[in-house]
């Protein structure tokens, strides 16, 4: 399912996805940190970003590291992200982070399932065509 709204400011399109994601706080303020790891799921994933749930109350524009994974054995991500937002859950004990990743030649979860390898291929059907 994806979220759809008239005043949609992302610029890619986010997907449903629980994951697990490893995350520890590495800078805060330009200041180096080396904090605890901590294990959390996924809300929602893009290309450029996701949305998980933290018992970290982390603070707009920290850096972080990340491990998404799915089940322990495929990693989907592996790099750094930088908070966006940070929301405190109804509940009180929980927040909602948004990050957006920073490493652009980290692993990145695929749009539309597509493979590279099937990306060029249409591109080379395109340019025969011209």
């Amino acid at each position: 399912m994806v979220k759809q709204m008239n005043d949609e400011r992302r610029e890619y399109i986010r997907a449903k996805r629980i994951l697990s994601v490893r995350h520890r706080l590495v800078k805060r303020k330009n200041k180096p940190m080396h904090d605890f790891w901590y294990l959390s799921t996924t809300e929602d994933m893009s290309i450029n970003g996701l949305l998980f749930t933290s018992a970290m109350p982390y603070q707009k524009n920290d850096v972080i590291e990340l491990e998404i994974g799915r089940s322990g054995v495929l990693d989907i991500f592996r790099g750094h992200g930088k908070v966006v937002r940070v929301q405190k859950k109804e509940s009180g004990a929980f927040y909602s982070v948004a990050v957006q990743y920073m490493d652009v030649t980290a692993k990145r979860p695929r749009a539309a399932g597509l493979s590279t390898r099937r990306n060029r291929s249409f591109k080379k059907v395109a340019a025969k065509r011209k």
